[in-house]
């Protein structure tokens, strides 16, 4: 992917099969390119570089990252390998819109996901909601109306966002492993159902270890059971938790909520 590409750039460039639309930074949020990709993530399906462009200025002043497709075909393939936390379609080609609506629906990793859907007419609300669609537009689109849904749905997005959200983070990661002594590994990120380890060798798929550990800022460590999902001749390895006591969950929801936030709008900034 190239640089960053401003909403002015899309007119000349809504032919290519996808670009990305960088959102106006958070308050206090560094400008890193990295870490833009922690904030509430969008797919646009549209060919309509009107739509595009007004969707893109009113995403990107709430710290959005648009994505747009230009055509059905590369939206299902974005939507196979890639998460959103929100899909926007356009049915300016109604029939191929409908299906992907229900193709979203049908896929795991977006079930959840909020899908708004940009209507020719009204007259197509009751087949868009049928097909999966949480919010609706009607063309031409009001910026009014379009901030007003913009601002009921993001928290529905970022509640979305959390749930999938994996912090980078490094820190010690105490793993103890059948008859293994325990040994120190290094974590690379970590969720609310899982971390990811660097320099842990020898473990395999399906091992059930025990991990220590102690985010950032807070001073209780924290015991969880973990199994090994995948791993690799490197010494990385991925761990889905098993086994976490009710105040580590919430423990590591709040700490996690916290450093999505630093990433996203002020909440006080959606309500004006």
């Amino acid at each position: 992917m190239s640089d960053a590409l401003k909403p002015a750039s899309v007119t000349e460039l809504v032919r290519a099969d996808s670009i990305t639309i960088e959102p106006v930074p958070a308050r206090g949020a560094s400008s890193e390119r990295s870490q833009p990709t922690l904030g509430v993530r969008v797919l646009l399906v549209s060919g309509d570089i009107q739509t595009i462009d007004t969707l893109c200025e009113s995403m990107g002043k709430m710290a959005m990252h648009v994505e747009v497709c230009s055509d059905v075909a590369s939206a299902t393939g974005k939507l196979c390998h890639s998460k959103f936390e929100a899909v926007v379609v356009d049915f300016k080609e109604r029939a191929a819109a409908l299906e992907l609506l229900k193709t979203s629906r049908q896929m795991t990793s977006h079930k959840a996901a909020i899908v708004i859907a940009i209507l020719n007419s009204n007259e197509e609300m009751p087949s868009a909601f049928r097909a999966g669609a949480s919010f609706v537009l009607v063309k031409p689109l009001s910026a009014a109306v379009l901030m007003r849904t913009l601002r009921v749905s993001y928290p529905l997005m970022v509640s979305e966002r959390r749930r999938s959200f994996r912090c980078p983070v490094q820190i010690p990661v105490y793993v103890t492993s059948g008859s293994r002594p325990e040994f120190i590994a290094t974590s690379a990120n970590i969720s609310e159902v899982g971390i990811a380890l660097s320099n842990a060798p020898g473990l395999q798929v399906g091992d059930r270890v025990a991990l220590r550990l102690t985010l950032p800022l807070t001073h209780v460590p924290a015991a969880i059971t973990a199994e090994v999902c995948w791993s690799n001749p490197a010494g990385a390895s991925g761990m889905e938790f098993i086994q976490v006591s009710t105040h580590v969950k919430e423990q590591l929801r709040s700490w996690l909520a916290a450093r999505l936030e630093e990433y996203l709008p002020e909440t006080a900034s959606l309500k004006r």
